[in-house]
């Protein structure tokens, strides 16, 4: 077994972390978690809406496309039940449900009773044939309100 001598005035090179180092290293993680977390809570709620958004987005956009394929009247209904997330169905009239789609959870709400039906040229017949509109409303804060307009003409735009 051998001995280092080591010459007058030199150290050993510490290995590891003192306390101090330590104590410091977790107080500004702790800080930059506390100014992250609300940011991210923010980031997710905006993105949830607009998950929810485009989805509906895309079922009256695919209510129209099929009423004009079809060459007949397609509806695009909401059908919400108390208690349950929103959902809605695009069906022929007098036919089978062609799309259904359900929200992930009650962080979103639509408006309960919303239905338009296009012709098979693509345009809005009865209640909606002067245009209008469905707004999808969010529950978490952070998260705004969106809504959807749909023209004389049939057109599904963001509103």
């Amino acid at each position: 077994m051998s001995v280092i001598h080591l010459p007058a005035g030199t150290d050993m090179k510490n290995k590891g972390f003192t306390l101090i180092e330590l104590l410091i290293t977790l107080v500004v993680a702790v800080i930059l978690a506390t100014v992250a977390v609300p940011g991210f809570q923010r980031m997710m709620a905006v993105n949830r809406v607009a998950a929810d958004y485009n989805e509906v987005l895309s079922g009256l956009n695919f209510a129209r496309s099929e009423a004009i394929k079809r060459r007949t009247e397609v509806v695009f209904e909401v059908v919400s039940s108390p208690g349950e997330p929103w959902q809605y169905e695009v069906k022929v009239v007098g036919g089978p449900a062609l799309r259904v789609r359900r929200g992930r959870d009650e962080r979103t709400e639509l408006d309960e009773g919303f239905d338009v039906t296009f012709s098979p040229l693509g345009r809005p017949v009865g209640t909606c044939v002067d245009g209008c509109s469905v707004t999808l409303e969010s529950k978490m804060s952070g998260g705004a309100d969106r809504d959807i307009t749909i023209t004389p003409m049939g057109r599904v735009t963001r509103g």
